[in-house]
């Protein structure tokens, strides 16, 4: 059993080949189903500071006060002599003031062990589904009574314009599954697909060719003289897919409705032809070739 990304969707895909699906460059949608166990969690408890002992004052050392009477005696008639003064008391001396006491320092407690906390459960592992059908990709993309969004739909309105068909050859198939996983590992939507492999089936019938018009090559034909790169970048069917991806993202950014427009549309606002509705004619069998390759990548073939 594998986790298979399409598009923006997740889907589970069984059988022999289920784990190639899984592979890098088979899909780029969000992260897999999983939650990671959150970790043990410790605390301190933080402590109060070493309560202050009560302020300690001295009793102000006052003297005691010191009395100095005068007594005057009567004045006897034709006597010059005064009575003695009598003698002043002695000072008293102030009694010692006893010591401040200390204010006592609690024992500071034990630092608490930490508890361990228990790990989350993990989450369970999304449910194996039959993929045989692409209404069955579908749903598992889109969850239990869920819908994909628009960009992952790779015929989301109708097909007004006449089609057209062509035979699919080994290398043609190969070149059109670089197409789709390039999209995929954008994360920019099987339609995205459908619109690029339709581009491609016009410019060169998905063959790598090494000729076109005035310097135009490969896939796309593309040309070095106009900036998409050397006439070696131009023919690499990755480097070519993802230059065109590229240029259509900058367009998608701008017009927001872009995956309901005819695919003509957004092929025309990167190429600049000189035919642009012929894009329209491959629309069908692109959006066959895209689901048919988004199976393979799902069952790892």
């Amino acid at each position: 059993m594998a986790l298979v990304y399409l598009g923006t969707a997740a889907v589970v895909a069984t059988g022999a080949g289920a784990a190639g699906a899984a592979v890098s460059g088979q899909g780029n949608l969000p992260a897999a189903y999983r939650t990671a166990p959150a970790g043990a969690v410790s605390s301190e408890p933080s402590y109060l500071s070493s309560p202050s002992g009560p302020a300690s004052s001295l009793p102000s050392r006052a003297q005691a006060a010191v009395s100095l009477p005068v007594s005057l005696p009567a004045v006897q008639s034709g006597t010059s002599t005064p009575a003695s003064a009598p003698t002043p008391p002695a000072a008293a001396t102030p009694t010692a003031q006893p010591a401040a006491p200390q204010p006592t320092r609690p024992a500071v407690p034990a630092t608490p062990v930490a508890t361990q906390q228990p790990a989350a459960p993990a989450a369970p592992a999304p449910a194996a589904v039959s993929l045989n059908s692409w209404q069955a990709i579908e749903g598992a993309a889109a969850g239990h009574g869920g819908v994909l969004p628009t960009m992952d739909i790779p015929l989301p309105v109708g097909v007004t314009a006449a089609q057209s068909q062509m035979p699919i050859s080994g290398d043609q198939w190969n070149n059109a599954t670089t197409i789709v996983q390039q999209a995929l590992n954008k994360g920019m939507g099987l339609r995205s697909a459908v619109i690029a492999v339709a581009t491609a089936m016009q410019e060169s019938k998905l063959v790598n060719i090494n000729y076109g018009t005035y310097d135009s090559l490969g896939l796309f034909q593309q040309r070095p003289s106009c900036g998409w790169g050397t006439a070696a970048q131009i023919t690499d069917p990755v480097y070519a897919s993802d230059a065109f991806l590229d240029a259509l993202h900058t367009y998608q950014v701008s017009n927001p409705g872009w995956a309901t427009q005819p695919v003509w549309q957004p092929a025309q606002a990167v190429q600049g032809s000189a035919f642009p509705q012929a894009y329209e004619q491959w629309e069908v069998q692109a959006a066959s070739v895209v689901m048919g390759v988004a199976r393979n990548l799902l069952h790892g073939q």
